[in-house]
Formats: C-alpha cells, structure tokens, sequence
C-alpha cells in the first residue's frame, strides 16, 4: 500500500489551505490599513482646519435639480378610464 505517499499529499494540501488562510488574512489586514489611511486623509482634506460652523453651507436651492421635467398624467384626464 501506499500510505506514506497519501499522507504526504494530505499535509501538502493541509499545508497550501494554512498558507491561503495566512494571505487571505494579510490581504485583509492591509486593504483594512489602506482603508482607515484613506479615511484618514480625507478627513484631514475635508477638515483643514476649519470647524463647522465655517464651512459654506449648501442651500436647498443648490441641492435640487436645475429644470424640472414636465409631468405626465398618470391616467388619462378625458375618456372611459377617467372618473
């Protein structure tokens, strides 16, 4: 029987399923650091010093839309379907 030979294809497989869960978690851990670095910087851009009460302040004027589209009816005004 060959034994020995299944035993060492086992503790390869064992070992190549310990490396990926080994980079898999290091692949974590720095896209975790490159996130909070990022986080990091944009506050500090964002922030530059200034509080909030100095920041200029958008008005419900600028949020909406330049033009409006035209409405539809939902229903025909004029005709069987109309009540």
């Amino acid at each position: 029987m060959y034994l020995s030979e299944d035993y060492q294809v086992f503790t390869l497989h064992r070992a190549g399923e310990h490396r990926l869960q080994r980079e898999l978690e290091l692949r974590r851990q720095v896209a975790e650091r490159i996130a909070e670095a990022a986080a990091e910087a944009a506050d500090a851009e964002a922030g530059d010093g200034v509080t909030d009460g100095a920041r200029h302040r958008r008005g419900i004027r600028q949020l909406l839309p330049r033009r409006l589209r035209p409405l539809s009816p939902t229903r025909p005004a004029i005709g069987p379907g109309a009540a």
